[in-house]
């Protein structure tokens, strides 16, 4: 499985949001060349089809027939973040971790006093970067593991397991992973994203999001006769930025706190836009934070009448928990999953979304559960194999309790 994992991160795999594509790069699709083999070679058949395959939008499908009735998904993701380079990764192990701050290179530190995972992982074998990449254990950790659990189950065919379908998609990290997910073909009742998140990690809540793109169209005058007829699109994207509840931002919110945050913004003084995510656990709350930027659109046109001024909102995805709180089973399984591999479930909820936000309102119960990587999508990140370990043998069991409960 480590093999595995320390092959993977050496494609670079990274997704790009300006891209109309699917998958939005092209080197993306090298890393899934290389899964169909691998599951080729694990003697896995493909979904519908005689052997495993990828199909013309960058999905690796493949399929593990059940010793019992019924069918489970797994689905881990092909891309690394666009937030920091992911080419030419050099994979650093750190065996039998002694404690204390790491120097992986390149000026870049782990210490404990930041990363408190690292308190529980002493002795533990580490893989880091050189400090020039990230590492892209999110998600190449969940593939890994993924990969090493089918692996034991071929192996072991006394197990018993339902049909285990197996989805490795594209472009997760730029939002865009579900968008042409083959949810007919894959035919799951329900499904596990392997994503992020330390020991013990599962999760049925996530985010609900929307996009919002706010629009300012002024009156473009020389500024040198520009008295009483300039109308400055700029000033007034900045006063309705000055608008924004403080409190209710990311920097100062934590839990299930939602927030307003600009993301971008460009444009000039005759016009100008600023795109801004809102997030929070309830999805009404998320609506009335849309209705009340548009009050705070209509009062600055209501201060300058020939100003206008446009919101128009998203909708991104919804929190999985809307959905899933009628599924009470699927979470029962898993914590018993977790505690079958010896430790104890933390049940944490997502200040993000996942694949299996969208999944699941798309009619798949897609929880989450955690990959083990930590400081994701910067040259600080890190994954211990012992966890690796432990997502592996969670996906063990979680089959396991799907196959005897239909044997």
């Amino acid at each position: 499985m480590v093999d595995r994992f320390l092959e993977y991160v050496r494609f670079d795999t990274q997704s790009d949001d300006n891209s109309d594509t699917c998958p939005s790069t092209a080197k993306q699709l090298a890393l899934g060349e290389r899964l169909v083999i691998e599951l080729t070679e694990l003697g896995l058949r493909g979904v519908g089809e005689p052997t495993p395959s990828m199909d013309d939008n960058g999905y690796v499908l493949a399929e593990l027939p059940g010793t019992t009735g019924g069918v489970v998904g797994l689905c881990a993701h092909i891309d690394t973040a666009p937030a920091f380079d992911g080419c030419e990764v050099k994979p650093q192990i750190v065996e039998a971790y002694q404690g204390g701050p790491i120097e992986v290179g390149h000026g870049v530190v782990i210490d404990p006093g930041d990363t408190p995972e690292l308190l529980e992982c002493v002795g533990d074998t580490l893989i880091t970067t050189d400090g020039s990449t990230l590492l892209g254990a999110d998600d190449k950790s969940g593939i890994a593991t993924i990969m090493g659990a089918l692996e034991i189950l071929t192996r072991e065919p006394g197990l018993s397991h339902p049909t285990v379908r197996v989805c490795f998609n594209p472009d997760e990290e730029i939002g865009r992973g579900a968008d042409r997910f083959p949810l007919e073909r894959f035919d799951c009742p329900v499904a596990f994203t392997i994503d992020g998140g330390f020991t013990g990690e599962i999760s049925v809540e996530t985010f609900s999001a929307d996009k919002a793109v706010v629009t300012f169209k002024g009156v473009s005058v020389h500024p040198g006769a520009a008295k009483g007829k300039l109308v400055n699109a700029l000033t007034y994207m900045g006063k309705l930025l000055d608008r924004l509840p403080m409190a209710e931002s990311p920097e100062c919110t934590e839990g299930r706190e939602g927030f307003y945050h600009p993301v971008v913004a460009s444009g000039d003084a005759a016009s100008c836009s600023v795109q801004l995510i809102i997030r929070d656990f309830d999805t009404r709350v998320v609506e009335e934070r849309g209705l009340r930027l548009k009050a705070m659109a209509s009062a600055l046109m209501a201060e300058e009448t020939r100003l206008d001024v446009s919101v128009e909102i998203t909708e991104q995805y919804r929190n999985m928990f809307d959905v899933l709180q009628g599924h009470p089973e699927i979470l029962d399984r898993l914590e018993r999953a977790v505690r079958a591999a010896g430790i104890e479930p933390q049940l944490r909820p997502v200040r993000g979304g996942t694949d299996g936000s969208r999944l699941t309102a798309m009619g798949m119960p897609t929880p989450n559960i955690f990959a083990g990587g930590i400081n994701l999508h910067g040259p600080a990140e890190w994954v211990s194999t012992r966890v690796m370990g432990q997502v592996a043998c969670t996906i063990l069991n979680l089959v396991q309790v799907y196959g005897e409960e239909r044997g």
